[in-house]
């Protein structure tokens, strides 16, 4: 995989030596393996709007990136100890 976020080595007694790159979704945290010569497709795409890799569940969903998220839930939660909830 090109520019990968991390690159591991496994070891199973079963299956042998496994070697896998991967990155992390943007938009929903979620750790995705990408195994070697594996369909692009099958992986997830790179979101347009941030430019950045995001797993298949987070592909069509639109730029939502964590973050954006986290900051949201923050500003609701200071909004309701403000009211008194």
């Amino acid at each position: 995989m090109r520019n990968a976020g991390w690159y591991s080595i496994l070891s199973d007694p079963f299956e042998g030596v496994t070697e896998t790159d991967g990155f992390t979704c943007h938009h929903c945290n979620k750790v995705v393996a990408v195994k070697a010569k594996a369909n692009p497709d099958d992986f997830g795409s790179m979101c347009r709007n941030c430019m950045k890799m995001v797993c298949p569940t987070c592909a069509n969903l639109g730029c939502t990136p964590f973050e954006k998220k986290l900051e949201s839930i923050e500003a609701r939660d200071r909004a309701l100890r403000s009211y008194g909830f």
